[in-house]
């Protein structure tokens, strides 16, 4: 997996960068001046946060679309991959078809073009909007789909870091609150420890992954 990877290392070098100014901006080594410069922290520190989910949504959502890349190189087929990878193509597959305003003979032919996908072992095509990331990623979320593909990983309590920063990233998104509130209330030193806990666990979360495609843990034990 080298997508993975480059879009990690490139998120955490933007940020590190980022934090690194935000340092200098606090000590008052005058690196910037602006009209307003206590109000431009604020809005530099929410800023941050938006970087912080734009990290671990790019970085997870790169590395799965590489496992679902790597089923398609296998022309993995229905009967050959583990259970978690059927129930997920065969869940979404009859949401497509489950539609009400379906007619009986578009309803037919979806269901057995399911059936002939199946029988005839067909290699299966796995999506984006199949993973279910959804802008709201946080541990929990992320734990939840490894487990539905049965990804293993072993990653340390972010203590909830990354529900913070999905918080404050839907806050601002949707805005609830403005860049110059946001985050007023953290410190640097609260954003460097918000920093490294969410690297550390997409980090870990991206060695299972990458270990899940190596092994190809999706295909059927023989």
């Amino acid at each position: 997996m080298i997508a993975i990877h480059d879009v990690l290392d490139d998120r955490k070098s933007e940020i590190e960068f980022y934090y690194s100014v935000m340092v200098d901006f606090d000590n008052n080594t005058n690196v910037l001046q602006t009209v307003d410069n206590q109000r431009f922290f604020r809005i530099m520190k929410s800023n941050f946060l938006l970087m912080l989910y734009n990290l671990v949504e790019a970085t997870f959502t790169t590395g799965m679309l590489e496992i679902y890349d790597q089923l398609k190189s296998d022309e993995c087929s229905y009967a050959n991959v583990i259970d978690e990878i059927q129930n997920i193509w065969r869940d979404y597959k009859v949401k497509e078809v489950h539609k009400p305003d379906s007619k009986l003979s578009t309803y037919t032919n979806r269901v057995q073009n399911i059936v002939l996908d199946i029988t005839q072992n067909t290699p299966l095509i796995l999506s984006k909007s199949m993973i279910g990331v959804d802008g709201n990623l946080n541990a929990e979320k992320i734990k939840k789909i490894c487990d539905k593909h049965k990804i293993r990983y072993r990653v340390v309590d972010d203590q909830l870091a990354l529900e913070k920063v999905r918080k404050k990233r839907n806050a601002l998104a949707h805005g609830d609150e403005s860049f110059s509130r946001c985050a007023r209330d953290l410190t640097i030193s609260d954003l460097g420890i918000i920093k490294d806990t969410v690297i550390r666990f997409i980090s870990e979360i991206v060695e299972g992954m990458e270990k899940y495609c190596n092994e190809k843990q999706y295909l059927r034990a023989q």
